[in-house]
C-alpha cells in the first residue's frame, strides 16, 4: 500500500515537473529568440539543436511530449520566439508554421536603382533571383516591361520571412509606388507643366536629390516649375552628378558641365529623361503641390537649407554669401561689384 502510495506521489510529482517544463517561459531576451529550422529536419534534430542553444533545458522531458505527436510534422522556416514563450508555444508554432521572423529591408529616399540593386544583394534571407538579370530582364519579370527601373521603388520599409525572392521585395515596391502615384495625381494642383505623373516623378527625384528639410521641398518644387514655364535652363547639379555615374568623384567640374548628356540640365531644358532616384512621398507630395512663389534661384548655405531669389543678381549675391560662409578669406569686394552691376554705377 505504501509503495503504491509512494509511485502515485511519484508519478504525480513527474507530470508536475513535466507540465512545469512545458509551460514554464524559456525565452527571457526582450527581442525574443530567431530560430531557423531547415528543410529536413527531424524533432530528434530540433531538440538537439535548442538543447544546444540553451533553450531546451531537460531535452528527456520534451522528448516525451514530442516523439508521441507522430502525425505532427515540423514546418520549416525561420521562427521568432517572442519573449515569455514556452516549450509548448514554440512548438505549437513550429508545427503550425506561425510566427515566422520578418526581416526588415529599408529603401533609402534618395538612392538609385544601381543602389537599391546592392543592397538587396546584400539582404540576408532572400533568394537572389535578380542577381543574374539586367535592369530591363527585372522590369518585365515584375510585370512592368514599359517602364524603366529608376524612381520607381517605393522609399518604404518592407518586412520578409526567409526563403523568399527579393522579386517579392521589388514588386511590393514598385506597385507601392504606382498606386501612390495614381492617387495623388488625381488631386494635384492646377496648372502643373507635366502632362503625366512619370514627368511629375521625374520632378519628385529632383526635389528629393536637392531638399533637406520637408519644409523647403514645395518651394523648391515651385522654383522649379517657375524655371520650365519660363523655359529657362534647369541647372539642377545632382542631374550632373546622375549623368556623370560612377565617374562623379565628389566635385562638379567645368568640364562635366559642358558633357553633352540627356541628363545634363545646364545644357539641355526640360526635365531629364527619367527620374535621378527614388523620391520620398514628401518629395512626391511637393511635386504635386508646389509652393507659388517668384522664385527662380536657390543655393545651398550649408546648414541644410537654402537661400531663395527671384533674380540673378540677388542669387550670386546669395551665392557669394554662401561661399564666404565657407571661406573666411572671401573678398568683400565681391558683394560690391554685384551691387555696381546691378545699379549700373560705382559705389563710393
Amino acid at each position: 500500500m505504501k509503495k503504491s502510495q509512494l509511485y502515485i506521489g511519484l508519478s504525480i510529482l513527474f507530470v508536475i515537473v513535466w507540465l512545469y517544463s512545458l509551460f514554464t517561459p524559456v525565452i527571457t531576451q526582450a527581442q525574443g529568440y530567431v530560430y531557423y529550422l531547415r528543410p529536413g529536419t527531424s524533432k530528434r534534430a530540433m531538440i538537439l539543436e535548442l538543447t544546444q542553444q540553451n533553450i531546451i533545458k531537460h531535452p528527456f522531458l520534451f522528448s516525451l511530449f514530442a516523439y508521441p505527436q507522430r502525425n505532427v510534422q515540423l514546418k520549416t522556416g525561420e521562427y521568432l520566439f517572442p519573449k515569455g514563450s514556452s516549450l509548448y508555444s514554440i512548438w505549437k508554432q513550429m508545427t503550425t508554421g506561425s510566427g515566422f521572423y520578418n526581416h526588415p529591408f529599408v529603401i533609402i529616399p534618395g538612392w538609385s536603382f544601381t543602389q537599391l540593386r546592392r543592397e538587396l544583394a546584400n539582404a540576408q534571407g532572400l533568394r537572389h533571383l535578380t542577381a543574374k538579370l539586367s535592369d530591363q530582364q527585372t522590369m518585365e519579370r515584375l510585370g512592368y516591361p514599359h517602364l524603366g527601373p529608376e524612381g520607381e521603388f517605393f522609399p518604404e520599409t518592407y518586412y520578409y520571412i526567409k526563403g523568399i525572392p527579393d522579386l517579392v521585395i521589388l514588386k511590393r515596391a514598385i506597385d507601392l509606388m504606382q498606386n501612390r502615384l495614381q492617387e495623388l495625381w488625381q488631386h494635384r494642383a492646377s496648372g502643373l507643366p507635366y502632362k503625366s505623373e512619370y514627368e511629375a516623378l521625374i520632378a519628385a527625384s529632383l526635389i528629393e536629390k536637392e531638399a533637406y528639410l520637408n519644409s523647403e521641398r514645395p518651394i523648391i518644387s515651385g522654383v522649379l516649375i517657375n524655371r520650365l514655364k519660363k523655359n529657362m535652363l534647369l541647372q539642377f547639379d545632382p542631374t550632373i552628378i546622375y549623368g556623370l555615374g560612377e565617374r562623379y568623384d565628389g566635385k562638379i567640374h567645368k568640364e562635366n558641365l559642358q558633357e553633352d548628356n540627356p541628363y545634363n540640365t545646364y545644357l539641355h531644358r526640360g526635365l531629364p529623361p527619367t527620374p535621378i532616384a527614388m523620391p520620398s512621398i514628401e518629395s512626391i507630395k511637393a511635386a504635386m503641390h508646389p509652393q507659388v512663389n517668384d522664385y527662380f534661384y536657390f543655393v545651398a548655405k550649408g546648414d541644410g537649407s537654402h537661400q531663395f531669389s527671384k533674380t540673378l543678381i540677388e542669387h550670386n549675391m546669395a551665392v557669394d554669401s554662401a561661399f564666404k560662409w565657407h571661406n573666411p578669406n572671401f573678398n568683400e569686394a565681391i558683394i560690391r561689384r554685384h551691387m555696381e552691376n546691378y545699379l549700373g554705377q560705382k559705389l563710393n
